[in-house]
């Protein structure tokens, strides 16, 4: 006798049909509300009503998938000009610079996450990071210096993308303004003119952050710092 053939219930399937991408906003959205020490592949997959199996179908560990987070900002910071040799080695540092300063303040819960765990296997980070040394090789730097200097920066860059998404008058001496006039003056020109430009006080500290370390930026610098 053959058998009857099951019907399909009707309704949603029990078990919820994932993706990457998916599965990677949910990431970057329990970064931000749990924060570094809550992300877990286990509270990862409550955010996403499934069982923390069906996340290892997708990404073998919790660096996994912090390194596809990764990967998703990578795509957002330009290096175009490293590889074009019509831009000035400036220039690529520039737009470099800011977009990945505009991609790490996107994401500000998560940059202790990111800047903590291994690139091992990002394929887009280490593209960029390819690029940028391909480039300053060009350019005359010691191979030995080209990751020190990419450091360099990228520490600045992630310090900067935090100042970014800070309250505006976090620099403000508040209750002791009375202590300290000549900064407390400084500080209110700081917050006027930027007001006027139309941008936050930190823009304009980027910027001139950013010009400095450029001023300094030779073959050999990273020598003559540790002499």
């Amino acid at each position: 006798m053959a058998e009857t053939p099951t019907k399909r219930t009707a309704g949603r399937p029990r078990t919820r049909v994932l993706s990457v991408d998916q599965i990677v906003d949910a990431a970057f959205e329990l970064a931000r509300t749990a924060g570094t020490d809550g992300f877990t592949m286990a509270a990862l997959a409550r955010s996403l009503s499934v069982q923390p199996p069906a996340l290892y179908h997708y990404f073998g560990s919790r660096d996994e998938v912090i390194r596809a987070m990764r990967g998703r900002l990578a795509e957002r910071i330009d290096t175009s000009g490293f590889t074009d040799r019509e831009v000035a080695l400036a220039e690529a540092v520039l737009r470099w610079a800011r977009t990945y300063r505009d991609a790490f303040a996107a994401f500000p819960s998560g940059s202790t996450l990111l800047a903590t765990t291994s690139i091992d296997g990002q394929q887009r980070s280490v593209d960029n990071y390819e690029a940028i040394t391909v480039r300053l090789l060009a350019e005359g730097w010691p191979e030995g210096d080209v990751v020190d200097t990419i450091v360099a920066f990228e520490s600045f860059i992630i310090g900067s993308a935090l100042d970014a998404v800070a309250p505006v008058d976090i620099m403000s001496p508040g209750d002791a303004a009375a202590s300290a006039p000549a900064y407390t003056a400084a500080e209110a020109r700081r917050a006027h003119d930027a007001a006027a430009r139309g941008i936050r006080p930190t823009d304009r500290s980027f910027e001139l952050g950013l010009r400095a370390m450029l001023a300094g930026l030779t073959p050999g610098s990273a020598d003559a710092s540790t002499r």
